[in-house]
Parts: structure tokens; sequence; C-alpha cells
């Protein structure tokens, strides 16, 4: 154990899983797969460069876990809905595991945010019938073409309307979710994230303005989080109970970046006791910044909230970036393991030198750090790119 920080540099137990310390990768958006979704040798070298650095626990970028009901967000998405997605992704989890760390596959669906060129004129789908106001990621403003050296026409890719999941397609949809974790574990990771946050399907499911339904799956925070825990359940009688199981939930979306739960702590704590005695092994917390809850009445962590409430252990992310800041989050009760994103995206070796304690100049971050289209060869590993040449819808 370490003198510096001693309580995140001590091992932590979730679920099944032993790990050797708590500090956690967050998932991060990239798009570096081949077209079809396949994980290269450059996203093995990215995730193999941050388990060297000193990590726990990896949790991999969103995938989407099966072929059908429009699950795929983004183009170059990696999938593990195909033998070759399950080839490519051996290959990162060995890498993580050859320096030391734990990796689980984050299964993500993107319901009514997915990119029209994912959907093969098809329409997304959701909790109801209705329509984002957002866009895709960083197609947004100029400042961002001007940080990736975009000439002519910079895009504007909105979401179409979606519409709503019958009670069938739910279960059908939650079988995939088996199927990708089944794969998931074939390709050697030791667990997964089911990803219930950030504006995507499970999210849309959660979040009551965008559940409008009135069946068992909407209507009150029980049902909204039936879904999640139906997944669970799926996945955990698919991989057995060896594997990890862990699932992110938020306030804010890729399409509500102010977002906020109706009755603010106490929606969040019903959210929790829905999810007590489910098949997850451990809640993620996502947000900008992990103190603050956006309730207005009670100004208690959203994270220490779901883990009193369900009884988890809570890894915690947003507004953490040094040792000071992880350390206060673990001794709080606001998290049992914290998730670093934006800082490992510029020093992979984040662990080791929070560890020995010195001062240190870290970058401030800027969007350019992450790797998004068009493709940056400055800020990854050129032979490994791939470039589908995106067309507009």
């Amino acid at each position: 154990m370490s003198d510096v920080f001693p309580t995140l540099f001590s091992p932590v137990t979730l679920g099944p899983l032993t790990l050797r310390n708590r500090i956690a990768m967050a998932p991060l958006t990239r798009q570096m797969a081949e077209p079809d979704g396949t994980p290269t040798d450059e996203m093995a070298a990215y995730y193999a460069r941050r388990a060297r650095g000193g990590l726990g626990l990896i949790i991999t970028e969103g995938t989407y876990e099966q072929e059908a009901f429009q699950s795929r967000a983004y183009l170059s998405q990696p999938g593990i809905a195909t033998a070759r997605h399950v080839a490519g992704w051996a290959k990162v989890c060995d890498a993580v595991h050859d320096n030391g760390a734990k990796i689980i596959i984050q299964l993500m669906h993107g319901g009514r945010v997915c990119d029209p060129r994912t959907l093969n004129g098809q329409p997304g789908v959701s909790a109801s019938d209705t329509q984002s106001g957002g866009w895709t990621l960083y197609t947004d403003n100029d400042y961002e073409k001007q940080i990736r050296n975009i000439k002519g026409d910079w895009p504007l890719v909105t979401f179409p309307p979606a519409r709503a999941l019958t009670v069938e397609e739910i279960h059908a949809v939650a079988d995939g979710f088996a199927d990708g974790a089944r794969r998931a574990i074939e390709a050697g990771a030791d667990g997964v994230e089911v990803h219930g946050a950030n504006g995507y399907l499970l999210w849309q499911f959660i979040t009551p303005k965008t559940n409008l339904r009135t069946d068992d799956f909407g209507g009150s925070a029980e049902n909204n989080t039936r879904f999640a825990r139906l997944i669970g359940e799926k996945i955990r009688a698919a991989i057995g109970p060896d594997k990890l199981i862990v699932l992110r939930l938020s306030q804010d979306g890729v399409d509500d970046f102010t977002g906020a739960w109706p009755g603010g702590t106490d929606y969040a704590r019903a959210v929790g006791e829905a999810l007590k005695g489910s098949a997850y092994d451990a809640l993620h917390w996502a947000s900008f910044n992990y103190l603050d809850n956006r309730d207005p009445n009670d100004p208690t962590p959203m994270p220490t909230v779901l883990k009193q409430a369900s009884g988890l252990p809570v890894i915690t992310n947003g507004g953490i970036a040094d040792g000071p800041q992880s350390e206060a989050a673990l001794t709080s009760g606001a998290a049992d393991m914290v998730a670093i994103g934006r800082p490992l995206f510029a020093q992979p070796d984040w662990p080791y030198i929070v560890r020995s304690g010195v001062d240190y100049p870290w970058l401030p971050f800027d969007r350019k750090y992450v790797v998004q289209p068009p493709l940056d060869l400055g800020l990854a590993y050129p032979m490994g790119l791939v470039d589908p040449e995106w067309p507009l819808p």
C-alpha cells in the first residue's frame, strides 16, 4: 500500500474481481475501430499503454453488442457482435492482461441518439416515440473544426425520430446484450459494463422525460429501471457468477449536458433501491462533477445516495483529476473506486505519477485529446488508423 493516498492504492474487490488498486480507466469514445466495428492493433496498443501505466481496471469505450435493433451509435464504433469483433477484442484483452490490469467491455446501445449514417434508413429505437434535439458528437462548432484542421464544410448531423420498443422487442434487445456479454467473455474480458448513462438507450428508459411509457417499463423509478435490471439478469445467466457486471448511470446525456433527474436525490434513491438485489456487482456514476448533484434541496453526492440505497459498491467519475481529489472521493464514502477519463488521454502514466507524490505540471485538458473524426495523426498511431470516408446522410 502506498504511503501517499493509501486508500487509492489499496486493493478493492468488486464482485468476483480483486483489483490491484482503486483506479479505473473511464470509458472514452474514440471511433477508432475498422469500419465494420473490428478493434484494431492501434486499439490494443492504446489500452495496453494505459494498463502499463498502473491502472487496476480498464472500462472500454462503448461497444455495440448486436447488429439488430439499430444498436450501433457511431461510425467506426467497435462492436462485439461478430467473430471478427471477438478476435479483435481478444488482442486488446491479452495486451491489457499482459500489463497487469483487468478489463471489462462496455456494452452500449445508442437508442435514439444513433448517428443516422449507422441506421441503414431505419428509425432508431427508444423507450418512447421521441426525437433528440441534439446532434452527433464533435460536429458542433468552429473550434472543433479548427483544432482538427478540417477544411471545407463542417457537417452538423442531427438525429431522426425514434420509435418505441415493444415489450417483446425489449426482451429481444436484452437477449442481445446477453449474447454480446458472452462474446466479450469469449474474447477474454473480465466482465462487462452495461451502459445506462449519457443519453443512450438505457438512459432513455431510466430518465423520466424520455420514458413516457405506461406499462411495466415506465411510469416510476422502479419501472424505468426494470429494463436495466432485466439486462443484468440475462447477462448473469449467460456468463455465470465469476465475471464482473457493472451498470453505468448518469443524469445527463450527449444531447442533454445539463440534465437532472426530477426529484433529485429522491429519484436517485428510488433507482438505487430498484437495483438492490440485482445481478449487478457495482454501479458506475458518470458526471462532469460528482459533487454537483443538481439538486437544490440536498447536496448529497449522487454516488453516495446510490451506494447507500442499492447496497452496491460504486465507481465514481467526474471532477476527479488528481490524487487528493481521488482520495477525498474514496474516504468520504462517495466512491469505492474512481474512474479517470480525460487525464488518461493526456497522461497514460497518471497512476504512477500520482503514487510518486511529486508535484507534477499536469497538462490542462483540451478536447483535442479526444481522438475523433477526422482522424488526427498527431494523437494516435498512424499505421493503425482507418478512414472509412464517412458520407453525409
